[in-house]
């Protein structure tokens, strides 16, 4: 399906925050008005925890998705229509890890979930080797529903440092083995080879997109969805059979809300990072506007009452992708990525199914995937790379994932990226709802844990 035809379905308090009038209203709400002037109303606790995650969201990648949204549906992004609702609180977080300054999505995650800066790779482990309880466990104690929503495998590093403890991100077996012990109560995502063999008779397992929607909402039994073997499709090229973002969203919120006591859910959009990995401009902005409608599905939620502290933010930013060209034809080049059909990745795989590796017929396979016609110089170029030549780019990193593939979409789309690598980064994080006051204008990321915990009134994450 064209991705032009799909339906994507502080710095301050409120010092910098402007209201626009829309508020609410942006999500289809009316809500009392409030005193530019008055206190905001606040419980002091909260019932309920939405913690959302576009991983790898560098800002460019937050203004590109905002653009793309006002383009293809002639009105903002939902993150940013948030941010123009006066009873939003706005943070900068640094996000370096214990051992460097640039992090990974196992440490940035597992600073949130147990409050302590731990090394990259390790899941919810001290840099001792220590491990702490997870924050999504430790709600499950309280007494509160859990649940995580990814469309990454659901044993990748930002749904398990909430839920699950070892100290290398690669031991995703034991992660699913951790999931299923633990009895949480609603996990949905990629990730099926990870559970075989693995005892699922504690589970409603569900496998697909019309499977999930037919569970009635009122359904308590543990709810496992693995609807890939791996990572779910980008957004851009996603099949019927599995669900939306947005869909998994509102079904967990559906599902979680029914349940007595409050619940906490974390939400990642999780191939945002992947496709900044691989330089790819389709891939990264329609899972970035995949996320966008998760945000406004939350967010109505959160707006409707006033027991849920939503928080909206990504643990890094990934290859800092920007639209770099201020002449008319940069504006040309970025609606060019409208017709974009295919991520990267299919076109890698195209290649690899290809008898003939030339450059015309790299020439026709990216033809199909994004709608370009690019140069010979640039499809010769392809083609010794495809061949294995590493070093096409005197940008050592360039060479890696798909950067001189993402060099040459660059030349059409003016959509640049610096490396294929994380970077160190200040991102933005948002939040709103009972608790969000605790939020101070530059935070480190294990800061956030604080926030958390005290909205749900939970105790420190313990040694386990």
């Amino acid at each position: 399906m064209p991705a032009n035809d799909r339906t994507t379905s502080g710095w301050s308090r409120r010092g910098f925050l402007t209201a626009t009038g829309l508020g609410a209203a942006g999500f289809g709400l009316s809500l009392p008005a409030r005193r530019a002037d008055a206190a905001p109303r606040e419980r002091r606790t909260a019932s309920n925890l939405i913690f959302m995650v576009a991983d790898g969201m560098s800002a460019g990648t937050l203004a590109m998705g905002n653009l793309l949204r006002q383009q293809i549906h002639a009105k903002r992004s939902s993150w940013i229509d948030l941010m123009h609702n006066e009873r939003t609180v706005r943070a900068l977080i640094d996000t370096r890890s214990a051992d460097s300054f640039v992090t990974d999505s196992a440490a940035s995650a597992s600073a949130w979930s147990v409050g302590s800066l731990v090394n990259n790779g390790a899941i919810s482990t001290l840099p001792d080797g220590k491990p702490l309880s997870p924050i999504l466990l430790t709600a499950k104690e309280a007494g509160l529903a859990t649940g995580l929503v990814t469309t990454t495998r659901v044993t990748h590093a930002t749904p398990a440092a909430f839920a699950a403890n070892v100290g290398d991100r690669n031991l995703e077996q034991e992660i699913a083995s951790q999931l299923l012990d633990r009895g949480f109560d609603l996990v949905i995502g990629g990730g099926a080879r990870f559970f075989k063999g693995l005892p699922l008779d504690a589970h409603r397992v569900i496998r697909s997109r019309n499977e999930m929607h037919a569970i009635a909402p009122d359904e308590n039994e543990r709810i496992l969805g693995l609807f890939t073997d791996s990572h779910m499709h980008y957004e851009v090229e996603r099949p019927d059979s599995e669900p939306s973002l947005v869909e998994m969203t509102r079904f967990a919120l559906r599902n979680l809300s029914k349940r007595k006591g409050g619940f906490a859910l974390q939400i990642e959009g999780g191939r945002v990072d992947h496709a900044g990995h691989n330089n790819d401009p389709a891939g990264l902005l329609y899972d970035q506007l995949a996320f966008d409608d998760a945000i406004a599905a939350a967010a109505e939620f959160t707006l409707s009452r006033d027991d849920t502290l939503l928080i909206i933010t990504t643990d890094h930013g990934t290859a800092n992708p920007a639209l770099t060209d201020y002449t008319t034809a940069g504006a040309a080049g970025f609606e060019r990525v409208h017709a974009f059909k295919q991520s990267f990745e299919w076109i890698d795989a195209q290649v690899a199914q290809a008898p003939d590796r030339s450059a015309n017929e790299l020439a026709n396979i990216v033809n199909k995937a994004t709608g370009l016609t690019i140069r010979d110089t640039e499809a010769e170029l392809l083609a010794r790379w495809f061949a294995g030549d590493r070093t096409v780019d005197p940008f050592a990193l360039a060479n890696k994932q798909f950067g001189p593939l993402g060099s040459i979409i660059s030349n059409h789309t003016a959509i640049a990226f610096l490396s294929p690598n994380h970077t160190c980064d200040f991102v933005e994080l948002t939040a709103l709802g009972p608790g969000s006051s605790r939020v101070k204008p530059h935070m480190a990321i294990n800061e956030v844990h604080k926030v958390l915990r005290a909205a749900l009134d939970l105790p420190g994450a313990k040694a386990l």
